[in-house]
């Protein structure tokens, strides 16, 4: 944990980065993100967290009247892009002239110091207000952020910020914004902890099969192209319908390639 005045020291040396890194203070619209195709990529990557994230705001302060209230979610991917923003249709707008949307990069290096990427770089819940930030596109922002870890691997998967235009209720944030990560932690560290016990109980030969299932289609392909046994394929294929909860062919490729055990493609990963 950070003191004050050692925070105080690393936010303007921060500052100073954004300097050296020729990043016009007066920038008024966001212009850097990765293109349609990753951003998809990212989105159903993280559609676990997503969901969760949609869950969680429900659950905790009433979804409808928080956005009305003028709060906005922005989730961004362990790299800093954005891969959702929930806000109300009132902004809309507002963020169309700013060009802020979904797969736009809080990096400091493309938007200057904001709560996110000091986050990203303090590893820490940060807050940030209005003229706090270096570029003048989010000077009426008010804005808190911090790490979405998985817990069962002890890795940062995101970031989470919840901000307020022109208002400032940094204290109300903090609480809001501590409650939802550590709900979407829990929910994470249960999933991961789930496919890991599932993973433990695949081999090579399981691997294969599935791979074999999904380029083929049918059984008899793969009884074919791996030169097994029928016996030997149902009895692989029931333990399989066992370990990932479901009782059809179709539905075990489903969550296989949900899990990351093979690609869209049949390719093992």
């Amino acid at each position: 944990m950070y003191n004050e005045s050692k925070y105080e020291k690393d936010f303007f040396d921060t500052k100073r980065k954004t300097y050296n890194i020729n990043i016009d203070p007066n920038k008024h619209i966001f212009d850097n993100s990765i293109n349609d195709e990753e951003l998809k990529y990212e989105k159903k990557k993280n559609n676990f967290l997503i969901s969760m994230l949609y869950n969680a705001i429900a659950r905790f302060v009433g979804y409808e009247s928080l956005l009305k209230r003028g709060y906005f979610f922005i989730l961004c991917n362990k790299n800093g892009y954005i891969i959702k923003i929930i806000n109300n249709n009132e902004l809309t707008n507002y963020f169309k002239e700013l060009n802020f949307k979904e797969g736009n990069s809080l990096r400091i290096e493309d938007c200057g110091i904001n709560a996110v990427n000091l986050s990203m770089k303090y590893n820490n819940l940060t807050e940030l207000c209005g003229n706090d930030h270096y570029c003048y596109l989010l000077k009426d922002w008010y804005c808190t952020a911090m790490p979405i870890r998985d817990g069962y691997y002890g890795r940062v998967i995101g970031y989470l910020d919840v901000s307020r235009i022109g208002i400032n209720n940094i204290v109300h944030q903090n609480t809001l914004l501590k409650n939802i990560v550590s709900f979407l932690e829990e929910k994470i560290s249960i999933k991961s902890e789930k496919i890991s016990q599932i993973y433990v109980g695949l081999d090579d030969i399981d691997a294969l099969i599935l791979s074999s299932l999904l380029r083929n289609g049918v059984r008899k392909a793969v009884l074919e192209e791996m030169g097994i046994s029928e016996r030997t394929l149902r009895r692989r294929i029931n333990k399989l319908y066992n370990l990932l909860n479901v009782n059809n062919d179709i539905r075990l490729i489903i969550n296989a390639v949900y899990l990351r055990i093979i690609n869209c493609y049949g390719d093992i990963l």
